[in-house]
């Protein structure tokens, strides 16, 4: 096990293109390193053994200091683990070494073996090759950072995504989807992307107190990823054995908290602005509120927080009609210096309307591509954009830029996405079905089971002692029970459980059931009881009423007659309408009626009369008026530049693609029997499960098995066993809850991959293969193309990398040829003991520059394609922000402009000069 320190250099065995890292961060079980060239960083669990590989010169060597003097190395002395490189009268430690040192050869090592015939099975060869293979096609994958996720894949949501990372600049964003739409998702596939391409690495989530236990199950659920909760109890706790503690929030590197906490008292507000953050996500953003007369504390936290941290998501379904003025000061938050003066913005939405109306003969949402005829015929003479047409069809660019250009010029879209309903499709229909009782709630369940009993029913109520009173009425394996009480597997074993074909009729859940759960096996959702916060309603329909859930979906209330539950039904269908439609203005609606509707509520005896002639009619009529206020400022531009057709066909296209990669379990498989982990098929379909031996500590880390479950001295014990379940497909995932999804960026796959590539695995092998002549010896070098690339360039995945093989004879001819032969030939390990010396000489000099040079011309080729590909994207970017900064004039604007300038052509610099780098060879005889 390495020991580690601050300032130590390394290098990355699967990754040596990063170039030289530096140890910044360490805890108990991690490792932070930084790879400044690529502008990446990568979180390695210190406690096994990770694909690190020391980086230190020689006596000799010259050191080149980052202040950029050098010398030759006399003597290398070491100090609490950092080595130090002297001469008679200078002195440098490694952790100011310039980054730019030559680093090892890896080619030299591999030739090494082979002059030395130390070989690797063939198995390990292939093994190596293989993951080569697929670590190109996943760092080539346009969709990468997009794949982890437990989710059923959406292309608004997708492309979503794919627009907020590809800034120079970390994204500043308001997240605006109608209710149901999906912004924590949204959310969590920003922040995973951003993770996946190293762009970020601490982020801190604060929601709502009531919407934390939902948050941390998505995310975990979803992502596969568990921020840690801070409150006053964790604080409590870390103070008793860590009494000097003073700032909890740089204990972890992922935090949740709401914000009530945070405004609490002073230390916790205090603490979250000390500690150093990459992206700040807040949920129910609607709740900062600033006007002219001021900023309530909630905006307040959140503005000084912003102004310290460059990543900016909020989350807010309230659209900009409903409160303008505290809308405008939240976009501020995202970007002050285009977002200056509230008179002015106003201004703005003026000119903006009246553009809006300009372009609203265009069929914006048709789904057809727009030409610049639409444009051109369309636009009346007199608009304010008419000028900006281009004379003749600018080939450059599509008409449908050309308008996501106003958009961001003159309205919200470069710091504003929204979907409304009406602009995605597959939502299922809401049919309502109410049942007025004089008493039995219980038998009239009973019955409706008994009606429904070939069909999955959910039935949501608010308290854990409703489900057990109800579960105790059913016979046994009808009912099934999901409460707050049990742990999270013992609720996703039930939800499993119900999932079966033939498994229990109905599951009877609890208020935690409307927290971020996919129930979509069931098309009958039981209201058994009302929440008294319409936003929680909607959360219990939404765990049905979901893309891709059917044509329509059965809500069933039952009620007793002038009950309670009754007038609250009332408000909300008859004033509200949620029952049959998604929800808008929900939160403005409760802040206005909250304390008049518990006043009713409280007594519905006396108050049923007084609430439905005069209660009911004055809410209908003020959701009336908000709803026409919605529609009438509806910003189907903004709708517009919220989606993109062909991008997002192309990303869901991509992910199918990656989703149905034929080789990545194979791969996992072979690699974990290399590693002796045991895989064995799973009880669920698409399951398997992976077990490694207890007494095994490497086992447990490749596992991921957390580090509490390790004893004293590293080992698992028998009882709590070294295993884990995984299911492969992205269906079945959804449906099973309580297994992870395995796929491409599952953290296990990325641990498979790396050991597959690491320096000492696999990279010199020496095989006889009857497929090949058998006068002469051949070679194959397995060759990768790789790029110096800077991740905050947001085009990594265009570029990646490319795998390249290349086989000669001893005779110095290029017999390629045989890589095909090979494919599926019987090849078995050879020591080579009979092939001559001389060989080996040629292989590792002559026959390989020969090789290198024989690659020239291809690389070249994929060098300019993947220079075409990643400065098109770029120079789109420069030329929309330059559009924008055309029309602005504004200074900030201005200088990203520059510095865009400046990443295009370091850009293209790095694509001139790609690196061709040896990763394996393998020696072929016939004998």
């Amino acid at each position: 096990m390495p020991k580690f320190a601050i300032g130590q250099k390394w290098t990355s065995q699967a990754e040596p293109e990063l170039g030289i890292g530096q140890v910044i961060k360490m805890d108990f079980r991690t490792v932070t390193l930084l790879f400044p060239i690529a502008g990446e960083q990568r979180i390695y669990n210190s406690k096994g053994e990770p694909p690190l590989k020391r980086y230190f010169l020689k006596i000799g060597e010259r050191a080149s200091s980052i202040k950029g003097f050098s010398f030759f190395i006399e003597y290398i002395t070491e100090e609490d683990g950092v080595l130090y490189y002297n001469s008679k009268d200078k002195r440098i430690s490694e952790a100011v070494l310039n980054f730019r040192q030559q680093s090892d050869d890896p080619s030299v090592g591999i030739l090494d073996k082979l002059i030395a015939k130390n070989f690797a099975s063939n198995f390990d060869f292939a093994l190596r090759e293989r993951a080569a293979k697929l670590r190109g096609i996943w760092k080539s994958s346009m969709a990468r950072g997009l794949l982890r996720p437990r989710l059923r894949l959406l292309p608004h949501q997708l492309y979503l995504s794919f627009r907020a990372i590809r800034g120079i600049s970390l994204p500043r964003l308001m997240l605006s989807d109608e209710v149901g739409l999906g912004k924590t998702i949204e959310s969590g596939l920003i922040w995973n992307a951003l993770q996946t391409e190293g762009r970020i690495k601490r982020t801190l989530l604060i929601v709502p107190e009531q919407l934390k236990n939902q948050w941390l199950i998505e995310l975990g659920k979803r992502f596969n990823h568990w921020f840690t909760s801070i409150d006053e109890d964790y604080i409590l706790e870390h103070k008793k054995y860590n009494p000097d503690l003073q700032n909890v929030f740089l204990l972890h590197d992922t935090v949740i908290c709401s914000l009530e906490f945070l405004l609490a008292n002073r230390y916790t507000s205090s603490a979250a602005l000390e500690a150093p953050w990459d992206l700040l996500i807040i949920d129910e953003a609607h709740r900062l509120i600033k006007t002219s007369q001021g900023a309530n504390a909630e905006y307040n936290l959140a503005e000084q927080l912003s102004q310290k941290i460059p990543g900016l998501l909020l989350l807010s379904g309230t659209p900009i009609q409903l409160a303008p003025e505290a809308y405008f000061y939240r976009l501020k938050l995202l970007d002050s210096a285009r977002f200056q003066n509230w008179e002015e913005f106003e201004k703005n939405q003026d000119n903006y309307k009246k553009v809006a109306k300009d372009l609203s003969k265009i069929s914006l949402d048709s789904g057809e591509e727009l030409l610049w005829d639409d444009l051109q015929k369309n636009i009346p003479k007199n608009s304010l954009i008419r000028s900006w047409l281009p004379i003749k069809a600018d080939l450059s660019l599509t008409a449908a830029e050309w308008i996501r250009r106003v958009i961001d010029a003159l309205g919200t879209g470069s710091s504003v996405f929204r979907n409304t309903r009406k602009s995605v499709k597959g939502f299922p229909k809401r049919i309502l079905k109410t049942y007025p009782l004089t008493e039995g709630l219980e038998p009239w369940l009973l019955s409706f089971v008994d009606e429904h009993k070939t069909e999955k029913i959910l039935l949501i109520c608010s308290y854990s002692k409703t489900v057990e009173a109800l579960l105790a009425l059913f016979e046994e394996n009808t009912a099934v029970a999901f409460k707050e009480e049990e742990s999270s597997l013992e609720r996703d074993k039930a939800a499993a459980a119900w999932m079966q074909p033939d498994g229990p009729n109905i599951l009877l859940s609890s208020e935690i059931g409307s927290e971020g759960r996919n129930f979509q096996s069931a098309k009958h959702l039981v209201l058994f009881d009302l929440p008294e916060d319409s936003s929680l309603l909607e959360q219990r329909i939404g765990r049905l009423d979901r893309i891709g859930q059917g044509a329509e979906i059965h809500i069933h209330v039952p009620f007793i007659k002038k009950s309670k539950t009754e007038m609250l039904f009332l408000w909300y269908h008859e004033a509200l309408g949620i029952f049959e439609h998604s929800l808008m203005g929900g939160g403005e609606m409760y802040a206005k009626f909250e304390s008049e509707l518990k006043s009713y509520l409280e007594n519905p005896a006396k108050k049923y009369n007084k609430f439905v002639k005069e209660f009911l009619p004055r809410g209908k009529k003020e959701m009336l008026l908000l709803n026409e206020k919605a529609e009438e400022g509806r910003d189907r531009l903004l709708e517009f530049n919220s989606q993109n057709k062909k991008i997002s066909d192309a990303l869901l296209a991509e992910a199918q693609k990656m989703d149905s990669n034929n080789e990545v379990l194979p791969f996992a498989f072979d690699m974990l029997e290399r590693l002796d982990i045991d895989v064995q098929k799973g009880i669920y379909p698409d399951s398997f499960v992976l077990k490694g031996a207890p007494e095994q500590p490497e086992h447990a880390t490749l596992l991921g098995i957390e580090n509490e479950r390790l004893s004293e001295n590293g080992e698992i014990s028998e009882s709590d066993g070294c295993s884990i379940t995984l299911v492969t497909s992205r269906e079945n995932a959804l449906n099973y809850e309580n297994i992870e999804f395995f796929h491409w960026e599952h953290p296990i796959m990325q641990r498979l991959l790396d050991k597959a590539l690491a320096e000492d695995f696999g990279n010199a092998a020496c095989v006889v293969c009857n497929s090949v002549p058998g006068d002469r010896v051949f070679v194959q070098y397995n060759f990768i193309l790789e790029f110096s690339v800077n991740a905050h360039w947001g085009v990594s995945n265009l570029i990646g990398e490319h795998f390249l093989s290349v086989v000669l004879d001893s005779e110095g001819n290029l017999q390629n040829d045989i890589l095909e032969k090979i494919e599926n030939a019987e090849l078995k390990n050879s020591k080579a003991a009979d092939i001559p010396n001389s060989v080996f000489d040629y292989f590792t000099s002559g026959g390989f520059e020969k090789a290198k040079i024989s690659l020239e011309e291809v690389a070249k080729q994929i060098s300019e394609e993947t220079e075409k590909t990643a400065i098109s994207t770029l120079e789109s970017e420069l030329h929309r922000m330059e559009e924008t900064y055309t029309l602005l004039r504004d200074f900030e604007l201005g200088k990203l402009v520059d510095k865009k300038k400046k990443d295009i052509i370091a850009c293209k610099k790095s694509m001139q000069n790609p690196k061709l780098r040896l990763d394996s060879a393998r020696i072929l005889c016939a004998i």
